[in-house]
């Protein structure tokens, strides 16, 4: 049976909770906390892939360790840096807007840690993540943000992965694994060919994805593009989305999502955030 579309939600976007890990507790040692003022210690490792037949495949790691000063939450945070993922109700669709990152209210006040060394590796191949000093231009962010572009034939689906931090004065070194997300190309739409651009016509495009095996448990979201749209396309493997939400051209993007709590040792809480997508350009008709 047909999954309904999706429909346009006129609700402002649903932000997706931060996996949560077990509770450690922050040190309270730190020269640069006022022994009166909480600190909390959050961590995300994203590791995303684009394949894209017209521009090129391409693909990223990054690294945040954020240390945040008050009661704000770690997703409060993320939302400070940029770094929070907006995902729709699962089964709806929602607006993207240019300044989604934004919030109102006060902003937190975030460090990024110096952790020493961060590296990943899979199915036998390493990549090292290169550190960069942020300066705080804002009075809202200030340290070192991790990251390194790489061949996206190193960063494989379906694959465990290893994550190693050295540590530095302050934070201990550990290593944790994560399984990474499934093939995006095996999220389908109907009527797509292996090359070329797809006719979208009808009142609804057809998209499924297995439901069985490695990556099962994936979040399926779909971005429609210049529409500027996102829809989160649920857990059946099975979906529909109305075909007045596309432009007269553009390009649809399929992405396969995991999330993996981060446990470690002098972590609050944090997430290892796999993103593996596909593009598709489309023509409605």
């Amino acid at each position: 049976m047909r999954a309904p579309a999706l429909a346009l939600s006129l609700l402002p976007l649903v932000a997706a909770a931060l996996g949560c890990a077990g509770t450690v507790s922050s040190s309270s040692g730190s020269d640069a906390v006022d022994a009166e003022v909480s600190a909390t210690t959050s961590a995300l490792v994203s590791i995303e892939r684009t394949s894209d037949p017209a521009g090129g495949s391409r693909a990223e790691t990054s690294a945040r360790f954020l240390r945040v000063l008050g009661p704000s939450s770690s997703l409060v945070a993320l939302r400070a840096i940029g770094a929070a993922l907006d995902l729709p109700a699962n089964g709806t669709c929602g607006a993207l807007s240019p300044h989604a990152s934004q919030q109102s209210g006060a902003l937190p006040l975030v460090e990024l840690v110096d952790v020493g060394g961060v590296t990943i590796e899979a199915a036998g191949a390493e990549t090292r993540m290169s550190p960069r000093q942020l300066p705080d231009v804002t009075d809202v962010v200030s340290g070192v943000l991790y990251s390194r572009a790489t061949d996206p034939s190193l960063l494989p689906d379906s694959t465990r992965y290893v994550l190693r931090v050295t540590g530095s004065s302050g934070f201990e070194p550990f290593t944790v694994s994560a399984l990474s997300a499934g093939d995006p190309y095996a999220v389908r739409v109907e009527g797509e060919e292996p090359v070329g651009t797809l006719a979208a016509s009808g009142l609804d495009l057809a998209i499924a994805w297995p439901t069985t095996g490695l990556g099962s448990d994936d979040l399926v979201y779909l971005d429609v593009r210049p529409a500027g749209v996102r829809c989160a396309l649920g857990d059946q493997g099975h979906a529909s989305v109305s075909t007045l939400l596309l432009d007269d051209a553009g390009t649809l993007v399929l992405h396969r999502l995991r999330r993996e709590a981060l446990l470690a040792r002098g972590v609050d809480s944090g997430e290892v955030r796999f993103d593996f997508a596909r593009t598709i350009a489309y023509v409605r008709r």
